[in-house]
């Protein structure tokens, strides 16, 4: 046991940090307490190492252990990994999704030292695209793989034509979008290995490759997908008319019509024109629902014209959106039965999980600060990034685990000398309750920490309140052991 000095001397850890470093073998048992050390410090204060660690011995042992050519990013996520695949073996079925998310290391003085291009020359950092486990009540469950990639810098000398005409003589495995397929690949490879739990891939546009698509031919039994179209693709039809998945749709009689709640989004660029990146307004909006099997047309490649492709495809579209917004359309290609509307709802509801990697990245960027950390090289950040990942991961799944299973006791997710300390505080009390307070009812306490004011026109806390309030959280429970109160 690590991270801290109890009152009798003896060094203790988060049980959660112990249970995801089981597996971690860094070469040196000191290495291996010291990822666990870091990791209780991001966790506690993710902004900056200075500012995570309390002592300046133990800043420079977290420098240290990030320049350490032992401690390699690989072998920390295994750990994690393995930690995920024995969560997932107590679910009948999870949602993997993969998505890609830019860390900006560009910075005003001193930059990053080999980072690479993101969109031009004058912006530097790198690109993670993780395989992200979900259940299917929304609770993050981790990472099962990632890719993490630095460009070459971009020739300047060269127009933008000029260089897109050369990305299309590479071959498709030199190409970045061979990263959705590699993760593809990777989940069906995690099914095989764990045929008790049925796992559905889903992900976003980007990933509508059509090699991609070819590999519903030789599946996993227990390995299905849901991947959200990205152009309209041609097909292989018997009349002359239909030519192309949109063509067939339109002639599909509608299934159903729902009424579903469509989020808020914010955009990341000024005057942006492009529908799915534009910012809207939460709303109500009534859907109908279609959905059919359909026969892919092969595209050309350099090598040949690819085999077609059966697949089931659903389309689910916004009727009468509010003036001047843009009609909320869903096309998905995928392997799962569309026999029912029962089936079709669950393949939908099975992409909308996607949402949750969305809320990993932006725990790691807005709640910890990852493009904010302060390391010379890129092998030392990304060092720290691997760490960082597992305690976002944390976050996401506490958060979650308090709106689906707040029923449950906290115990369930936390250790008495946790949310002890925590609810006296809270409570403005020492008089503890004979039993641990619920899952729902002790991150509410943890949000109110964290500056959550609990208004009636406020949603549930989200991921930057329950982060702060577990900072708050670790703090208190060192004062209590300090003091022999556990």
């Amino acid at each position: 046991m690590w991270s801290m000095t109890s009152p009798g001397g003896t060094m203790m850890a988060l049980q959660w940090i112990e249970d995801e470093f089981t597996t971690l073998e860094l070469g040196d048992k000191r290495l291996n307490k010291r990822a666990a050390i870091i990791v209780e410090q991001i966790s506690s204060v993710a902004a900056s190492p200075p500012e995570a660690c309390e002592v300046s011995s133990a800043l420079e042992a977290t420098y240290r252990f990030m320049n350490n050519v032992r401690t390699e990013p690989k072998a920390i996520l295994e750990a994690h990994h393995a930690a995920t695949i024995q969560r997932i073996a107590q679910r009948e079925t999870v949602i993997l999704a993969q998505d890609t998310t830019v860390v900006d290391l560009t910075k005003p003085n001193c930059q990053v030292k080999g980072a690479g291009p993101l969109e031009n020359n004058n912006k530097y950092g790198f690109f993670f695209h993780p395989l992200y486990a979900i259940d299917t009540d929304g609770i993050a469950l981790g990472l099962v793989d990632e890719v993490v990639w630095i460009r070459d810098p971009i020739r300047d000398d060269l127009t933008r034509k000029e260089r897109k005409a050369i990305r299309r003589q590479d071959a498709y495995e030199e190409k970045e979008s061979c990263r959705w397929l590699e993760m593809f690949q990777s989940g069906e490879q995690i099914a095989r290995a764990n045929p008790a739990t049925h796992f559905v891939h889903v992900a976003d546009s980007e990933s509508e490759i059509y090699e991609l698509l070819l590999e519903i031919e030789d599946q996993a039994e227990n390995h299905d997908f849901v991947l959200r179209v990205g152009q309209n693709r041609a097909i292989v039809s018997q009349d002359d008319q239909t030519t192309t998945v949109d063509d067939l749709l339109s002639k599909c009689e509608v299934l159903a019509e729902r009424e579903v709640i469509v989020s808020q989004r914010v955009s990341m660029i000024c005057d942006e024109t492009r529908p799915r990146r534009k910012a809207r307004d939460a709303r109500n909006a009534k859907i109908s629902i279609r959905a059919t099997a359909v026969t892919l047309k092969g595209p050309s490649r350099p090598g040949g014209r690819l085999p077609s492709v059966t697949l089931n495809v659903i389309e689910a579209v916004e009727l009468d959106p509010p003036e001047g917004e843009d009609s909320i359309r869903w096309v998905l290609f995928t392997s799962l039965p569309i026999d029912s509307i029962v089936q079709i709802e669950r393949a939908i509801q099975y992409y909308a999980s996607r949402w949750g990697i969305e809320l990993f990245f932006k725990t790691l960027k807005s709640g910890f600060g990852i493009e904010k950390l302060k390391y010379e090289t890129i092998e030392g950040y990304l060092t720290a990034a691997s760490l960082m990942f597992i305690a976002a991961w944390r976050v996401e799944h506490i958060k979650q685990a308090a709106r689906v299973d707040g029923s449950a006791s906290c115990e369930k997710y936390f250790e008495a000398n946790e949310w002890k300390p925590a609810y006296m505080v809270a409570n403005k009390s020492k008089q503890l309750p004979v039993t641990a307070p619920s899952m729902g009812e002790f991150t509410l306490m943890l949000a109110k920490l964290g500056g959550y004011q609990n208004k009636k026109s406020q949603g549930p806390p989200g991921s930057t309140t329950i982060w702060r309030g577990l900072r708050k959280m670790e703090a208190y429970r060192d004062a209590y052991l300090a003091f022999g109160l556990s």
